[in-house]
């Protein structure tokens, strides 16, 4: 409000006359002085620095001459730091035009909060000289919370953040007053007496008392607020991350004392450490769980909270009891599918993580593998009523599929990792999570062939097989790879292939799991775009699963000792004769000269030639229960103004290098939500975007036209999509016609 008051005097000044003289001999009133600029007034000062007499009456003509000169028809300011006696060419101003007199500026105030408010006022002139500055900006209710010490003049709650961000540029343009008041409540903070330190060390103190408070549990109310603010704030948080990267703490802490929303990643790794190092004493296990569930519940620092506690909890918490209670296949399948998935999860996001230090990652490797040794006992002994449903399962789906259907086949996605992909998705779309089994040997070749052909025909060709699953279900299916979708694609019915989980696992081995993220957002982002190009359903499937077996040495690996001629592979052998080992498994699959498959009661590999740890080809829930999701919309949006591209045909073939769209908004007929609609067009070509088109806002009944040129491209597919929901509503390819434009000369 002081800024108001200050120009309302001003203005009523001025509304006979366009001079005014305001008189401040001590300076004290100069901060208001930038809103006479704001408000479009010419402000001409006086030098405080003259202090002879024949100096200021000389300035004072020369001033004002300037006003009377230059200014003559504009509203002048005159603002002199010298007692109004004092004045000479200036002091007829003060009443022949008018004069705002702040020669003591706290009585001044002190008239304008008690006219505006009722309240008197009783803080000493400094003070309330500082609340004046501080009350630009602020309005009524400011003011009358301080004169009834509701509020304190400085905030500590609203400036402490700006301040430890950038401590040194803090106070450049802070009055001496307002920054003084704001460093005596710091050292208050800290519990110091005032002393004069630079600005950065005292930062450093108070962060100081931060941290060692967070480490101790004994943070006070009033920073633990700070600090949460802190966090979550987008333009300062980066300031925390240095602060915390420079804390150093000592060695001796106590990890489970520290408090909860605590920020030291060296704390959850340290306690991470000592965790995994007493994972055979239950009773510490049960006790540290406490304060680890404590710690991921932490959510105003969600941030600062590794997502691998998480999956800690999830490895560490597991209940193999209902397992017992699994007498069949069929429930052993199910307790995978809704328990032991998780699981699985779990130890692939530590593997990601710790992979690289055996200290941390051996321990929980081997809890793993005793909850996974439960689950594989009662797995095999029901073994004996396994059976594949996989052969011909796409040639069966697309025989009876209606156009509108896209089925994306990855290769090695288990099911762990479609189930996250719905997790994702639930919220936007309508899933249907079932499951299949994968057939044997769960290999890409084999079960590929299995889905595209059936009839358990193995065909090594990738291309041969879609060829084989167009004939055999009489339907004229679009192929590509997942990586080359984009808006402006339309097929009645689509297949498309992702090979990159399987084939980087392939090639980097353990190296792939930290990009299994990536893997998972691709295969999110390519369902969200199909259902918005207009797809009804988009199924999710694989060929097979797969399994991590982690840190592997060469006595964890599976002798292959078998009778007769034999082909030895990580997972599995093909065998001429059939085998009696009691710890295999053994399937009549013929592949060449071959009569059987042997996979082993185990999920580890057999000793053969190339690499572990990223393998496939046994008989494990892990490989053999595979996803067999389906996306579709949860309910059709409102259809909204129709939109569409107009003259086809004429696309079809362009002469030249220069090609128009047309689009036309059909006219609604009376309702009010399909009267406009925000529109955009796309330019893809050779499977990337390389144009776009300005937003066009469409009215019912109008039409616009758009110019594009091919840019050295043959053909380039346009897509209308709807700008705030992403949705195509249109799409169009157009060609670039071999015929010479002669520029109508004939």
């Amino acid at each position: 409000m002081t800024d108001k008051w200050f120009l309302q005097d001003i203005e009523h000044q001025l509304q006979l006359r366009n001079r005014v003289v305001v008189i401040d001999p001590k300076g004290q009133c100069e901060f208001l002085l930038p809103l006479l600029d704001g408000a479009g007034y010419q402000l001409i000062k006086t030098d405080s620095n003259l202090t002879d007499h024949w100096q200021t009456v000389q300035e004072e003509l020369l001033l004002r001459h300037e006003a009377e000169t230059q200014y003559k028809d504009k509203p002048v300011i005159f603002y002199v730091t010298r007692e109004q006696e004092k004045l000479s060419f200036l002091f007829d101003y003060c009443f022949t035009h008018g004069c705002l007199n702040l020669s003591n500026p706290t009585e001044w105030l002190k008239n304008k909060l008690f006219t505006n408010t009722g309240l008197q006022v009783n803080m000493d002139s400094p003070m309330l000289l500082t609340a004046a500055k501080l009350g630009v900006g602020k309005d009524l209710a400011w003011w009358k919370k301080i004169l009834q010490n509701l509020e304190e003049l400085i905030s500590v709650d609203d400036e402490l953040l700006p301040f430890l961000h950038e401590p040194d540029n803090y106070f450049k343009n802070k009055d001496k007053e307002v920054s003084r008041l704001f460093e005596e409540k710091l050292f208050e903070l800290i519990g110091q007496p005032y002393t004069a330190k630079p600005p950065k060390t005292l930062a450093t103190e108070v962060v100081k008392l931060l941290f060692d408070s967070l480490l101790a549990n004994s943070v006070s109310e009033q920073l633990i607020k700070l600090y949460f603010k802190w966090v979550d704030s987008d333009t300062y948080s980066n300031s925390l991350q240095d602060y915390i990267s420079q804390y150093k703490i000592n060695s001796s802490t106590n990890v489970w004392g520290v408090n909860p929303n605590h920020c030291f990643p060296q704390i959850d790794r340290k306690a991470l450490q000592e965790i995994t190092a007493n994972l055979r004493d239950k009773s510490y296990v049960s006790e540290k769980l406490v304060k680890i569930k404590e710690r991921a519940k932490a959510q105003k620092v969600k941030k600062l909270i590794p997502a691998w506690w998480q999956d800690i909890i999830t490895l560490l918490e597991f209940d193999s009891k209902p397992l017992t209670a699994c007498n069949s296949f069929s429930k052993v399948a199910n307790f995978y599918v809704n328990s032991f998935s998780k699981v699985d999860r779990a130890i692939r996001n530590l593997y990601a993580n710790f992979l690289q230090d055996e200290t941390i990652i051996r321990p929980l490797q081997e809890y793993y593998e005793n909850l996974n040794r439960e689950l594989l006992q009662q797995w095999f002994e029901y073994a004996s009523a396994y059976k594949s449903d996989q052969q011909g399962y796409l040639v069966d789906l697309f025989k009876t599929a209606k156009p509108g259907i896209a089925v994306i086949v990855g290769d090695g996605v288990r099911y762990e990792i479609a189930d996250f992909v719905a997790s994702t998705l639930e919220k936007q779309f309508k899933v249907e999570r079932n499951t299949m089994l994968a057939d044997i040997p769960s290999e890409t070749e084999h079960n590929m062939s299995a889905l595209y052909v059936g009839n358990n025909e193995v065909l090594a060709i990738h291309k041969d097989r879609e060829k084989k699953l167009s004939e055999l279900s009489g339907k004229e299916i679009t192929y590509m790879n997942l990586e080359a979708l984009h808006y402006g694609f339309k097929a009645d019915f689509l297949v498309l292939t992702y090979k990159d989980i399987d084939s980087t696992g392939e090639k980097l081995q353990h190296g792939a799991i930290k990009l299994f993220s990536e893997f998972e957002k691709t295969i999110a982002d390519s369902i969200t775009l199909l259902l918005k190009m207009g797809y009804r359903e988009v199924h999710l499937v694989t060929d097979h699963g797969f399994v991590l077996t982690g840190l592997l040495d060469e006595a964890d690996k599976i002798s292959p000792s078998v009778s007769g001629k034999n082909k030895v592979s990580e997972r599995y052998i093909r065998t001429v004769d059939k085998q009696t080992n009691p710890d295999w498994i053994c399937f009549d699959k013929k592949y060449e000269e071959f009569n059987y498959v042997v996979v082993a009661k185990n999920h580890r590999p057999f000793k053969s030639k190339g690499v572990y740890g990223f393998s496939h080809g046994g008989f494990t829930p892990q490989e053999i229960i595979i996803p067999k999701f389906v996306f579709s919309k949860v309910k059709e949006a409102a259809k909204g103004l129709e939109v569409r591209i107009e003259d086809k045909k004429n696309l079809a073939e362009v002469i030249g290098n220069i090609f128009a769209i047309k689009l036309y908004a059909v006219k609604a007929k009376n309702d009010l939500f399909s009267s406009t609609r925000k529109v955009q067009i796309l330019l893809f070509a050779n499977g990337k975007q390389y144009s776009k088109s300005n937003i066009s806002n469409m009215q019912a009944g109008s039409t616009t036209i758009v110019e594009f040129d091919f840019n050295g491209n043959d053909t380039v597919l346009a897509s209308l999509i709807d700008v705030e929901t992403l949705e195509q509503l249109d799409s169009v390819k157009i060609n670039k016609s071999n015929a010479r434009d002669f520029g109508g000369l004939f």
